[in-house]
């Protein structure tokens, strides 16, 4: 796919750039916030965007979101979406996959339209966060593998988007996202859906794909992103999140994102960030 000669900006999401590369289809951004919250009104997007939300507090109208989101997540914005979704601080971090209209409705030719700004589930999250490595690590395979991820994460904008998740449901969801305190029981969660245990953990992963308990261990680990792209120690977001010690959440994090807690910490951050804060740290020696 050819190098576009026109600037990323032009179908990019504005921000302060970390890093950032662009085709003739795509661009993709790694990015700061810039823009004071009271200076964002309701606009509209004519391209597609998607949205990683790495760390920092978020307002966004997609359906699914919280009020203000202030934990990892990935949002859908299909072409012509509307809303003031913004940053209440200018301390986060996001990266943004963007993509021109008429690019977009080649790439879905033939798939059921989505046309609802929404947030993606949960276990997409995990998908999302290669996107960051090939922002960074950009090479001749970086615009196909973008492409093939993004492939899947249209896939799962879909299943979003498909009727099917009970009320009942919907309250052990609910539940399992409050996260809050001790971990409810099955029995527990049962009663909320007014389901026999039985028969509430096969619907679950018939409809969420994963069990009641592997849905709240994703769940906090997707938490340590942003406790890590603050500059948290791993023993202390351990420690925060219910792991054992810093190793079980380094292999948890190995396991679910393909990359240590550290190499994250140094693509979200960005490289020359980092790089002050050790030559700050050695300096302090």
């Amino acid at each position: 796919m050819p190098r576009s000669p026109l600037p990323i900006a032009d179908i990019g999401v504005r921000g302060h750039a970390l890093c950032q590369q662009a085709t003739r289809d795509l661009a993709i951004a790694h990015l700061r916030p810039t823009i004071p919250e009271h200076d964002i009104h309701h606009h509209q997007h004519t391209d597609m965007h998607l949205v990683l939300l790495l760390t920092g507090r978020y307002v966004s109208d997609a359906a699914g979101m919280p009020d203000v989101c202030a934990e990892p997540a990935v949002i859908f914005n299909p072409p012509g979406t509307e809303h003031r979704d913004r940053f209440r601080s200018r301390d986060g971090l996001f990266l943004t996959l963007t993509m021109p209209a008429a690019t977009f409705a080649r790439f879905c030719d033939g798939l059921p339209s989505n046309d609802q700004p929404r947030r993606l589930p949960r276990p997409s999250l995990a998908t999302a966060m290669r996107l960051l490595h090939e922002v960074w690590e950009w090479d001749e395979a970086s615009a196909l593998a973008i492409e093939s991820i993004f492939s899947e994460l249209v896939v799962d904008a879909q299943q979003a988007h498909t009727p099917g998740a009970t009320d009942t449901l919907q309250r052990v969801l609910d539940r399992l996202e409050d996260d809050t305190g001790t971990p409810p029981t099955l029995q527990e969660l049962a009663a909320l859906a007014d389901f026999h245990p039985v028969y509430l953990a096969r619907a679950f992963r018939k409809r969420f794909g994963l069990s009641p308990s592997d849905y709240l261990r994703k769940r906090r680990l997707h938490r340590a992103i942003s406790l890590i792209a603050q500059r948290r120690t791993l023993a202390s977001a351990a420690a925060d999140l219910g792991f054992v010690d810093e190793s079980h959440l380094h292999r948890a994090f190995v396991a679910e994102f393909g990359m240590t807690p550290g190499a994250f910490r140094r693509l979200a951050l960005g490289r020359a960030e980092v790089s002050r804060i050790q030559d700050a740290r050695l300096r302090r020696c």
